[in-house]
């Protein structure tokens, strides 16, 4: 009788199944515990949910954020124009072809009368001190009421500064004209004195409501002296002429002399009018 070999059965209990060998699933992919599958390693749904709306959060921040610059820069502009920056408009020319215009020869001279668009006072001895720009304004039925009429004063403390635009077309050659009577416009007791014509560095329009003894522009030049005499029944009158171009600010002041001569008295310096544009040209104006 021969004799038979038996080999036993590998067994397992009824709650496990059998799986691979663990020296194999480095060539396999990974089996879940119960090798019903291989692990997925891909990302899921729920990731790219979460990815595509953290990128929609991004650009709808970045659009937001460049929309809001194109708003602020389609805003009304003239909501940042102030009376310190107006004068950067830009003012355009209203002789349009001018230049192509054929001029007689020789050119005929003309004149035109042009007043200054700023007349006001500054104070030494009150350094930030601002003077009202409208002190004859009042209320009327109609409204309000401001008169053109502009102090022109100059005392020992005080000085007028007077501010011109070149307002027309090809005069090219200006002149500044004073004329004032001596005995109406000053103290008729008082001893003669010197009143000093000033040219100041002012490219850009005065602000009236900001203009004092501090801020005012630095003088250039001093363009000529006056002697005043109040005793003497005599009309004060200066011109100098000086090359302009369209559309240029020309600012002056007038002063008293600082430095006192011989029968001069810094009280006596003293000079007031009042200018209106109906009747500057009868003196006293400028």
């Amino acid at each position: 009788m021969s004799s038979a070999i038996y080999t036993p059965l590998k067994s397992s209990s009824s709650s496990e199944e059998l799986c691979e060998d663990p020296q194999k699933t480095t060539l396999k992919p990974f089996l879940c515990s119960r090798c019903r599958g291989p692990i997925s390693t891909k990302p899921s749904l729920s990731f790219w949910a979460i990815a595509i709306s953290l990128l929609s959060l991004v650009l709808n921040s970045l659009i937001l954020l460049a929309s809001s610059r194109v708003v602020h820069r389609c805003s009304d502009p003239m909501t940042e124009v102030t009376n310190d920056n107006i004068h950067l408009l830009r003012r355009p020319s209203p002789f349009i072809g001018f230049d192509t215009i054929t001029r007689p020869v020789p050119v005929v001279e003309r004149e035109l009368i042009n007043f200054p668009q700023i007349i006001q006072q500054v104070n030494k001895n009150q350094p930030y001190y601002v003077y009202d720009d409208d002190p004859l304004r009042y209320m009327s039925v109609e409204g309000l009421v401001s008169p053109e009429s502009r102090q022109v004063q100059v005392t020992h403390q005080i000085s007028t500064l007077v501010q011109f635009r070149v307002i027309d077309y090809g005069m090219e050659k200006c002149e500044l004209h004073i004329e004032f009577p001596a005995n109406s416009t000053t103290d008729a007791g008082s001893h003669s004195f010197l009143i000093h014509i000033n040219r100041l560095d002012s490219p850009i329009p005065l602000n009236t409501k900001t203009l004092t003894f501090a801020t005012k522009p630095r003088a250039q030049v001093s363009l000529a002296p006056l002697r005043v005499n109040p005793r003497e029944d005599t009309t004060v009158y200066w011109q100098q002429p000086f090359d302009c171009k369209w559309d240029e600010l020309l600012t002056f002041e007038l002063a008293c002399d600082q430095s006192a001569e011989v029968g001069d008295s810094a009280s006596d310096c003293w000079l007031e009018w009042w200018q209106d544009r109906r009747s500057a040209t009868i003196p006293p104006g400028m």
